[in-house]
């Protein structure tokens, strides 16, 4: 599984036409001259492969082609988030992870905090997506917030993640309802957005919970971990 993470496109007058133009028939397309694959990635105007191709409608709309792996990796603009589908209305890219390890005293032994910024609140074209998003923690006894800024607002929200005897930490049909894993929606707007891990009680009340496993999470990654333990934050 791969923490993933929605955009959206803003219908401000500097991307009316963008909008317009993917919205119609002519979707899946691109400029005349211009790739329409990146990869995997299917890439349609308004937007444009190549920095400084001239094949998107604005800088905003840039996808550059990295091809130093195989197969090529796609990525919005200059910055370094992988782009993972392109819709007539959202982009789907892949998000970076929040992660607190601790050992089996309940001491932290890693803390590593994320943040997102999508553009100027001014210019930039997206935000958040607060439909297709949701604020999640994966952990035992973890307090996740997430904190960010909208064009007219800050806004701080977050959840609590429990669990008891040494249960597994994983979603119960589908749902995250505390134990385990919490969510929490994606305030609306947002252009920045920042995720933090705490704990009320240094993890010393987990039971049940292997320091083996623990490492191999934090040191090998959560994807190859499951993601099923200690305190993973993604959206």
């Amino acid at each position: 599984m791969q923490p993933t993470l929605v955009i959206s496109t803003t219908t401000t007058t500097n991307i009316t036409a963008a909008v317009d133009a993917i919205t119609d028939s002519s979707f899946n397309q691109t400029l005349p001259g211009c790739p329409l694959m990146c990869g995997n990635l299917t890439v349609p105007y308004p937007f444009g492969i190549g920095l400084n191709s001239n094949c998107s409608i604005g800088p905003w709309f840039v996808i550059n082609c990295v091809n130093t792996s195989n197969p090529p990796k796609p990525f919005l603009g200059s910055g370094n988030l992988e782009v993972l589908s392109i819709s007539e209305t959202q982009v789907r890219v892949r998000n970076i992870v929040s992660t607190r390890c601790y050992d089996n005293t309940g001491a932290t032994t890693l803390d590593n905090v994320s943040s997102t910024w999508l553009g100027a609140y001014n210019v930039s074209p997206f935000t958040f997506s607060g439909s297709a998003n949701k604020f999640t923690v994966v952990g035992c006894d973890d307090l996740g917030i997430i904190s960010g800024s909208s064009q007219t607002q800050n806004v701080t929200s977050g959840c609590v993640s429990t669990c008891y005897d040494g249960s597994e930490l994983l979603a119960i049909d589908g749902n995250c309802t505390g134990i385990g894993c919490c969510q929490t929606d994606i305030p609306k707007g947002l252009k920045v957005s920042g995720g933090s891990l705490s704990s009320f009680n240094n993890h010393t009340e987990r039971k049940g919970l292997v320091p083996q496993e623990m490492e191999k999470g934090c040191v090998e990654g959560w994807e190859e971990a499951g993601l099923k333990r200690w305190g993973v934050m993604m959206v």
